[in-house]
């Protein structure tokens, strides 16, 4: 581990107690998180950071703009916000939702209440081609 190139992660999560979960869980497995409390600040990152971010962690529930939007945004303007894989991470878990995601560009599904932090280390580093 102690080789790995460290990728950069964008966790879009309006819950501060699992943003900084996932924040402390990716800093220990040799990850640069970086946080974004709801989607509009989860954009302007992107819009600033495009070409940095290796993955992003998105949240469907959040006040404001939720993920279903911060998706549709950067799959529709990815000039300005990139092309980083993306994983929803939700407790939503319908179909039509999950479709509209993977159709908008969602690399990667997961349900917050059956995951377990080693899986979503798992599916971050198949993702950036990380794989151990």
């Amino acid at each position: 581990m102690a080789d790995r190139v460290k990728k950069n992660v964008l966790i879009i999560e309006d819950e501060n107690l699992l943003l900084e979960s996932y924040s402390e869980v990716l800093t220990n497995e040799g990850f640069n998180p970086y946080k974004a409390e709801d989607g509009y600040k989860g954009l302007e990152f992107l819009k600033k950071n495009k070409d940095s971010i290796d993955v992003v962690l998105l949240d469907l529930m959040m006040p404001g703009m939720d993920g279903l939007e911060v998706l549709r945004t950067i799959h529709n303007d990815q000039d300005t916000y990139g092309t980083s894989p993306i994983i929803v991470l939700t407790n939503m878990t319908s179909e039509k939702v999950i479709k509209e995601a993977f159709e908008m560009g969602a690399s990667s599904y997961l349900i917050k209440s059956e995951l377990e932090y080693t899986d979503l280390v798992t599916e971050i580093e198949k993702i950036t081609g990380e794989d151990k």
